[in-house]
């Protein structure tokens, strides 16, 4: 079997093409896949075994359950002398239709941006996504089943 890959922009991640669904795999979990691959090409077909194109799936299926877009960008507050005194970043859960603000060092923390990233978007997983301080449905309702629960 064929498989498309290409290296995207986003640090650390394949884009592979499985049955015409496009999914993506950290790199590491690929090399791991396919060992003798040259990491100097960024995009192309490989020929994949069975068991290989069975792994990858899983790899996919895995990375998609457990995957969460957010989009960021830095604000930052001056105070009455025009000197800048503060900064966040605003970040957006799209699929909740949530905005936070956290600062920057806690964010890059959790996510693993640059230090130098002003704006952008990126994949997340559930738990970078409750780490940030957004609230899902199933975690606030397990939570409060929870406390029922033990009370």
């Amino acid at each position: 079997m064929n498989i498309t890959f290409e290296r995207i922009a986003r640090r650390g991640f394949y884009s592979v093409t499985l049955n015409g669904h496009r999914s993506y795999i950290p790199y590491h979990l690929f090399y791991a896949v396919f060992p003798r691959m040259n990491r100097k090409v960024a995009r192309g077909t490989v020929e994949a075994t069975s068991s290989q194109y069975e792994a990858l799936s899983t790899i996919a299926n895995i990375m998609d359950k457990d995957r969460h877009q957010i989009r960021y960008t830095v604000e930052i507050g001056y105070d009455i002398y025009g000197r800048p005194c503060a900064t966040n970043y605003i970040v957006n859960a799209l699929h909740l239709g949530q905005t936070i603000a956290i600062v920057p060092a806690a964010f890059r923390r959790i996510t693993g941006a640059h230090e130098r990233a002003t704006d952008g978007c990126m994949d997340i997983t559930s738990d970078q996504l409750d780490e940030l301080g957004f609230v899902r449905k199933e975690v606030a309702s397990n939570a409060a089943n929870n406390a029922v629960l033990s009370a």
